[in-house]
């Protein structure tokens, strides 16, 4: 049975009539796919990076095409380069595979604003404070 993450909520509620709490499986492991070109030196680094915040991810390599860097995170698309045109920042590859690894969704990472005043504000104020690849890395999750 899934329980959804309420540790910025409280503890849970108790008394007669409500069920006990089950205890939380730790999420499963998050898994790493890049695709890249023959002898491409930014992956070793991304590589690298990733293993510092989050050493039990599992990470697989293919080489592709001479434009691929495509990263795969448990088999959802989250970066294109051949959709972007440039390569991804490291950090903010790490910072999403780490808190995927907690068993946060993709869409909680991306979409947390929505709680600060509903959708003209969210749009409004995620185009201004979102980098371009995030933005392409949400809708390419989400769409």
């Amino acid at each position: 049975m899934f329980m959804p993450d309420l540790s910025d909520v409280g503890p849970p509620a108790t008394g007669p009539g409500l069920p006990q709490r089950v205890a939380e499986a730790p999420p499963p492991t998050v898994r790493i796919f890049i695709e890249h070109r023959d002898g491409c030196e930014v992956v070793d680094s991304l590589i690298r990076e990733i293993l510092l915040v989050t050493p039990e991810a599992d990470i697989s390599t293919e080489v592709g095409s001479d434009d691929a860097f495509e990263i795969k995170i448990n088999d959802k698309l989250m970066f294109s380069k051949k959709k972007l045109g440039t390569y991804p920042s490291n950090e903010e590859i790490a910072e999403i595979v780490k808190w995927g690894n907690k068993g946060k969704s993709f869409l909680h990472l991306n979409l947390c604003s929505v709680a600060e005043g509903g959708e003209p504000r969210m749009v409004i104020t995620d185009r201004k404070n979102t980098p371009l690849p995030k933005r392409v890395i949400m809708s390419c999750t989400i769409s």
